[in-house]
């Protein structure tokens, strides 16, 4: 009885771990040191006009729509 207690806990922390790690990825734009690069372009697949920022300092970019 106490191993399954165990393991119903352990798997709870795991999605609760998951769930947060997941959630702050999907979180939206970030705000900071992202600045626009100048490229445009329309989105082939959704057709909608994408602007290209890019944070300096790690090189990460990011598409965001007009």
């Amino acid at each position: 009885m106490t191993s399954v207690v165990a393991l119903c806990v352990l798997v709870a922390i795991l999605v609760a771990l998951y769930w947060t790690r997941d959630r702050r990825r999907y979180r939206g734009h970030s705000v900071g040191s992202q600045r626009a690069t100048g490229e445009v372009f329309r989105d082939p697949a959704s057709g909608r006009i994408q602007r290209v920022y890019e944070d300096p300092a790690t090189g990460k970019r990011e598409y965001r729509d007009e």
